[in-house]
């Protein structure tokens, strides 16, 4: 299970170019609505060509509006360096703002830098508190945080029936990351009653999200054939799936079936391919580390 920063959820730019120009040029200290809208487009290249550099700009004027989407967005760009210089301190003082203009979203990932000592020192209360705070005001993100705070005792006493309680919701209301979870607790029978075929139901929901652990656990579950028959095609599709979407774990698994032969004829051309993509996506991920040393 892990914390993950979450983005607002909102559309994409689907303006012209006339308009995204419109937007940008109406982006002042008085509006920042449009400043965010703008800068999203040019974030994403809707109709415009894509220019992290401008978005970040816009956002900048966004948030001097009050406005906590552009802060957000911000942060997620010093977080991830885009368009600015990465700045993990810089990311935190953005979510903070944004929570402190009552984004649920803010406070969920202001949070998260308390949780993990990014850019702030680390204080697990705190991060339970914003988690708290974030899931009150109906954040989906922020009851998904707070619940893994209850598995891991992340600033609060271990509850794993109450972090059941949490998921569940948000994983019906469409939080992969929650669903994922769920599933980790039904699989090992963690505050609910042990049932592997619930959690591959729970693994699916967040598989067709595009959340790249449940690929990959669904896809073990269906190579140990925990659910039916052994199925390593199945299984290695699910891997693909899940190494498609930057799951690092997934990667490996797809690389080893590779070297095994298993769903797969036997390639370690394409099953080195696999673990060093594993690598490419978290460098210090030891288990793509050792996989690719055996087969030196």
């Amino acid at each position: 299970m892990i914390l993950e920063a979450l983005l607002l959820m909102m559309g994409s730019a689907s303006t012209g170019e006339a308009t995204v120009n419109e937007l940008a040029s109406t982006c002042t200290v008085t509006d920042g609505d449009s400043c965010e809208e703008a800068g999203l487009a040019y974030a994403q290249g809707e109709k415009v060509p894509q220019d992290w550099a401008r978005a970040t700009s816009l956002y900048g004027v966004g948030c001097s509006a009050q406005n906590a989407p552009s802060c957000i967005r911000l942060g997620l760009a010093h977080d991830k360096g885009q368009g600015v210089e990465k700045n993990a301190a810089s990311a935190s003082f953005y979510f903070q703002k944004a929570c402190d203009l009552d984004s649920p979203t803010g406070c969920s990932n202001i949070g998260l830098s308390y949780a993990m000592g990014k850019g702030v020192m680390k204080d697990e209360r705190r991060a339970a508190s914003y988690f708290r705070r974030a899931c009150d005001a109906g954040d989906n993100g922020g009851c998904s945080n707070l619940a893994t705070a209850y598995v891991k005792g992340i600033g609060v006493r271990k509850d794993r029936n109450r972090a059941a309680s949490l998921y569940e919701p948000a994983c019906g209301n469409g939080d992969a990351n929650a669903c994922f979870n769920l599933g980790v607790l039904h699989e090992k029978g963690w505050g609910v009653t042990r049932e592997i075929a619930q959690a591959a139901r729970y693994y699916q929901q967040a598989c067709d999200q595009d959340e790249g652990a449940g690929c990959g656990n669904l896809g073990l579950l269906h190579d140990k054939g925990k659910v039916g028959v052994r199925d390593h095609v199945q299984a290695v599709g699910l891997f693909r799936r899940g190494c498609s979407v930057a799951h690092a774990e997934s990667c490996v698994n797809l690389g080893k079936a590779y070297l095994r032969g298993s769903g797969v004829q036997t390639d370690r051309v394409q099953a080195e391919q696999f673990i060093r993509r594993a690598i490419a996506i978290d460098p210090h991920y030891r288990p793509a580390q050792r996989a690719l040393a055996k087969m030196r």
